[in-house]
């Protein structure tokens, strides 16, 4: 008798076929595989990376030593960022500040900055625009906490083995995780899933971020985990897909850069497969972690689509900042 061999699946074809098996399990066994599964993987590939780079893991840092306030603003790369009065920034100085992703085309220098790991295989113009940004404020940046995220496999080239020496100096590696969720209540389930593993109690040392969607969650669990009391976001509007860097009169050397049409939404607003939209998601991580916490989150322009779901932080809050600094004894 004569047999004929099986076909055997291609790699990519095996890949969707699992995936698409792995999509029809219950939810809350889906997101906890999920979560699992891409922690273990991007804990490994940030580990490489850290070894490769000789730099150190993200859980080498000591969060405690740079909290400094009880209120954290968080810097976006918003158009808003340009309507921020000199006055507001000489209060904003006297807090703690994260900044993030393409935040060093402003003069501000942030007491921590994060930042994607980006690869030349995913957008060439991007990574060439930000590494020569890096390269330009890598002095600025020296005595700057940073925290890169986004490990890629050593055999891609990625930022990371292409930085300055002197942006290498306390910068650290870490990673993100998120859950898969198709909608609010999914995504909820999640976030509880992560809450009941303590992924948001504060802690002096941590080793990944939740991340869904864009970075300003990623930014709000970093605060939650240096335990900030209240948290500003600036130049998280969220909208139309305009940058405070594209102010031609205040920055004429990135003006042109436009990686995405100015004229559409924001990706991470979009409601997708398996995406919640932006703005969802940060509504729920305040209701779900924020507020129970007792944790005040505000915007400190009411031109972001947060609002009025998120409240403005108002000049009577400025002045109260202004007069007491909050600083921690």
């Amino acid at each position: 008798m004569k047999y004929e061999a099986l076909p055997v699946a291609r790699p990519a074809v095996l890949k969707t076929m699992l995936k698409s098996a792995a999509k029809r399990l219950p939810h809350p066994l889906l997101m906890r595989l999920y979560h699992s599964y891409y922690l273990r993987g991007q804990a490994t590939l940030a580990c490489d990376l850290a070894r490769v780079a000789r730099l150190p893991m993200l859980d080498e840092l000591h969060l405690n030593t740079l909290r400094t306030s009880d209120t954290v603003f968080i810097l976006g790369s918003g158009w808003s960022i340009n309507e921020i009065p000199n006055e507001r920034w000489e209060i904003i100085g006297r807090h703690d500040t994260i900044g993030f992703n393409f935040w060093p085309v402003h003069s501000f220098v942030p007491g921590i900055f994060v930042f994607e790991n980006l690869c030349t295989g995913v957008q060439r113009d991007l990574y060439k625009a930000f590494r020569g940004l890096i390269e330009s404020r890598a002095n600025d940046y020296r005595h700057t906490v940073k925290i890169v995220t986004e490990p890629y496999p050593q055999s891609q080239r990625q930022l990371l083995h292409e930085l300055p020496e002197g942006f290498c100096e306390n910068l650290y590696v870490g990673y993100t995780a998120s859950v898969v969720a198709r909608d609010e209540r999914e995504l909820a389930t999640g976030i509880r899933y992560l809450e009941s593993l303590g992924m948001f109690t504060p802690a002096n040392r941590i080793r990944w971020l939740f991340k869904y969607g864009g970075s300003a969650i990623a930014m709000l669990s970093l605060a939650v985990r240096m335990n900030y009391r209240r948290i500003v976001l600036c130049g998280i509007d969220l909208g139309r897909q305009e940058y405070f860097y594209q102010c031609r009169q205040r920055y004429p050397d990135t003006a042109d850069w436009e990686f995405a049409s100015r004229k559409d939404m924001h990706l991470t607003t979009r409601r997708l497969p398996w995406m919640v939209p932006a703005q969802q998601v940060i509504y729920q991580f305040k209701r779900l972690v924020l507020d129970p916490a007792g944790i005040g989150l505000f915007v400190e322009n009411r031109s972001s689509t947060l609002y009025p779901e998120v409240p403005e932080a108002s000049q009577h809050l400025f002045e109260q900042l202004a007069v007491s600094p909050n600083r921690i004894d």
